[in-house]
């Protein structure tokens, strides 16, 4: 465990350490060799006043560097380091002066120094969002508390044993001071644990490294304290010198750790270990204050204060080991929900590099967005050539009491957010300028966001909820990863859907090219023959479009080509295809027809085309004649060839007969 704790300390650190060891050892050896009490004095006050200078330096660096709230809390350190140079120099005044100060004077700076540490390492937490933290921070603080007054209690039956008398103001200060440091020392430890896991640690832990030498010393120093019987010379002198020197290091270190950008060096998994520490060693402390208590005999009033010191401990530490619990919880909640949330942008950004259509993917990421954003129901509008955004895909609609809107065009708050090309939140629908009032009573609050792929509004999501919902930063954020994600799909399938059309249509007139007829002709074959089904080719030909391209040129004659395919599609059943052969042939595709039904249908088609018109030269002309031909599989081949061969040869008869009346009609005239 100790081993995993030295990546935290850089090597400046180190360095730094070792001089503050070096430092504290030759005031040590001078205080040996000194045989004055008063020259070893007047050497102790100048190490311990050189080590606040030096947590002042290092505090006020890092005040200098940090930013924001970080200055802050760095600024409670420095107060600290500075409370405790105000106590030091009072006392210098005093030991090495001559000066007739009180004692309360140097008393309060270094107590005060304690809690501005304790708030500063409060304020860190705080910053970082770590609500549970300060819970446990401020736990931990009790328990240790109240544990040291449980060892303080014990202490205090044990001198009165021996008839010990102090002064009751005297006897206060020197029992504040340990209970201060040490409770310093525990929210420092509790800042290492509740810091979040990418922060470096290296400064947190020199704090408490700092203030747990501190704690050591002044808990150490109680007796001595309460006697009046202290004296420089002792190991005690290091401890303070070594743990104000940590303090400034860990202000260089945070300025450190912070401009080269540096993580944690520690692992989750020794930061989850170590978090159990505390609890342990304050539980051992009081199984054995209770049988010391007992076993020592201590008197009934004093066994009861530490009984109770005791009991009070271990609901503390119960309520915290009920708030790890609960933090557990709430981590196992937040990474279930992150997977869910991974799993849905998975799903879309596996349809980036799917085949799906439109439709499907519209309906996908609106199914998926009322997961993501934890809403009751989502709508998906796409932007349509010639239409603009139309509402293509509703999840949960009827749910919600929405109608279906499939198909109209896009309302409501979704256009603010075209209009701004940025997410739009509507905590409260009904205030929204863009918000549909025929909504105010189904939905409560809403968030919609534009799909823009290459700098394109795409279409536009809007999630919407039946109660009021704020939607937090993370929401928003990954409601922009997602919708980034979810335009590049829409953008990919609505080129691959321009592809395959380009593929499969003619560019002109907008129905099936000849490779396509072809393709679902042989799988018409294919069925046909399986099932032992009937069907019938359609080939039509126009017979003027050469005059209509000489008299009125190529662009009127592609507006007639236009005509005659779109009337051939409306006229024609859903079931069948027509296609452009060549040139000004088409073909049409009659599935299961048998002959009657499609000589119906190619006389409904050949009327709807006498009815129409071309405009040229300021008036109305009717459309060209189309010529047809009809043959039946099986009847008249099992192959595409033969089948259009046969359709191609009675088309050229119908030609035939359509020359021989307009013959006869001319001689009559």
């Amino acid at each position: 465990m100790i081993r995993s704790w030295r990546p935290a300390l850089d090597r400046g650190s180190s360095g730094r350490y070792l001089a503050a060891l070096a430092g504290a050892a030759v005031v040590f050896g001078l205080e040996q060799l000194l045989p004055d009490s008063y020259a070893r004095c007047a050497v102790a006050d100048f190490a311990w006043t050189a080590a606040a200078i030096g947590a002042i330096f290092g505090t006020a660096r890092a005040v200098r560097a940090a930013r924001g709230s970080d200055r802050l809390v760095w600024l409670a350190f420095c107060a600290g380091s500075l409370s405790w140079l105000t106590g030091q120099l009072a006392r210098d005044l005093v030991e090495v002066g001559g000066a007739a100060l009180p004692s309360l004077v140097s008393d309060v700076g270094f107590m005060t120094a304690a809690p501005l540490w304790t708030i500063a390492l409060f304020m860190h937490l705080r910053q970082h969002g770590q609500r549970f933290a300060l819970y446990a921070l401020l736990l931990d603080v009790g328990a240790v508390v109240l544990t040291l007054l449980g060892a303080v209690i014990l202490f205090l039956a044990t001198a009165l044993a021996r008839d010990v008398v102090w002064d009751a103001h005297a006897a206060a200060v020197a029992l504040l001071y340990p209970v201060l440091y040490v409770a310093a020392t525990a929210a420092a430890l509790s800042a290492v644990w509740g810091t979040p896991q990418p922060e470096p640690r290296g400064a947190l832990i020199s704090l408490f490294f700092g203030l747990g030498l501190n704690a050591a010393a002044f808990v150490l120093f109680l007796p001595a304290n309460l006697d009046g019987t202290f004296a420089a010379g002792s190991p005690l002198d290091a401890l303070w010198i070594v743990g104000l020197g940590a303090i400034g290091i860990a202000g260089a270190q945070w300025v450190e750790n912070h401009e080269d950008g540096r993580a944690s060096a520690l692992s989750s998994t020794v930061i989850e270990l170590s978090r159990m520490a505390l609890p342990a060693l304050v539980t051992a402390a009081g199984a054995f204050l209770l049988v010391y208590t007992d076993i020592r005999g201590v008197p009934a009033r004093f066994a009861n204060w530490i009984d109770a010191a005791v009991a009070v401990t271990v609901l503390l530490l119960a309520i915290r080991a009920g708030l790890a619990l609960f933090a557990n919880w709430r981590l196992v909640q937040r990474e279930r929900r992150r997977a869910e949330q991974l799993a849905v942008l998975y799903d879309v950004g596996l349809a980036t590099a799917g085949e799906l259509s439109l439709g499907d993917l519209a309906n996908l990421v609106a199914r998926e967005a009322t997961a993501l954003t934890r809403t009751d129901g989502a709508m998906v509008a796409l932007t349509e050539r010639g239409r603009g955004l139309v509402v293509r895909a509703q999840h949960n609609a009827p749910a919600l009491g929405l109608r279906l809107a499939i198909g109209e065009t896009l309302r409501g708050v979704a256009l603010e957010a075209v209009r701004t090309r940025d997410l739009v939140v509507a905590s409260d629908y009904r205030l929204h300028a863009d918000s549909n009032p025929a909504l105010h009573s189904l939905i409560a609050s809403a968030i919609a966001a534009p799909l823009i792929a290459h700098g394109e509004v795409v279409g536009t999501l809007t999630a919407y909820a039946r109660r009021p919902r704020v939607f937090t930063e993370e929401t928003c954020r990954l409601v922009r990863l997602y919708t980034a994600q979810a335009a590049i799909a829409i953008a990919n399938a609505d080129l691959l859907a321009e592809t395959r059309r380009l593929a499969r249509d003619d560019d002109l007139t907008g129905v099936l090219n000849r490779r396509s007829l072809l393709e679902r002709l042989d799988i018409e074959i294919a069925e046909a023959a399986r099932h032992g089904d009937i069907f019938a080719v359609v080939l039509c030909d126009m017979d003027g479009l050469k005059a209509v391209n000489d008299t009125a040129g190529h662009l009127v004659g592609n507006e007639v080509l236009r005509s005659v395919a779109r009337t051939m599609r409306q006229t024609a059943r859903t079931e069948d295809l027509v296609a452009r052969f060549g040139g000004d042939e088409f073909v049409i595709l009659l599935p299961r027809t048998a002959a009657l039904p499609a000589q119906a249908l190619v006389g409904r088609i050949s009327a709807r085309l006498r009815e129409e018109h071309y405009l040229w030269a300021g008036r109305a002309n009717p459309l060209p004649r189309v010529s047809f031909g009809i043959s039946w599989f099986p009847q008249d081949g099992r192959d595409a060839d033969a089948l259009i061969n046969a359709a191609d040869a009675r088309m050229y008869e119908d030609k035939a007969r359509a020359r021989t009346r307009a013959t006869a009609a001319a001689s009559v005239d």
